[in-house]
């Protein structure tokens, strides 16, 4: 079942239909507002009105930044960790004498 998730976002409303029990769906809401707020703290007051665009353009591209930035964390952490696990399956594989020496 679906429900309707309302989001105001720069004086105006917004509502999307999310999956009823989708937890993400109001954090990610809140994240979204939480970003324009940040980038519209940058404006002056008098041109929010006439840079609404601009204004979720930046908070679209400063969220996408951060996905992109914690994707290539992500991909790096599992690199080191595919490599330290071959390492340590390679070194379970050989003998007792060999580690020694």
């Amino acid at each position: 079942m679906e429900q309707i998730l309302t989001i105001e976002i720069l004086g105006e409303v917004f509502r999307f239909k999310a999956e009823e029990g989708d937890l993400n769906a109001e954090e990610i809401a809140q994240h979204l507002k939480e970003e324009v707020h940040r980038v519209e703290a940058q404006f002056p007051s008098q041109a929010l009105k006439t840079h609404k665009l601009a204004i979720l353009m930046l908070a679209a591209l400063n969220i996408s930044k951060q996905y992109i930035e914690l994707s290539n964390h992500h991909l790096r952490f599992l690199e080191s960790v595919s490599s330290r696990a071959a390492r340590l399956g390679h070194m379970m594989e050989k003998k007792p004498e060999e580690l020694n020496g």
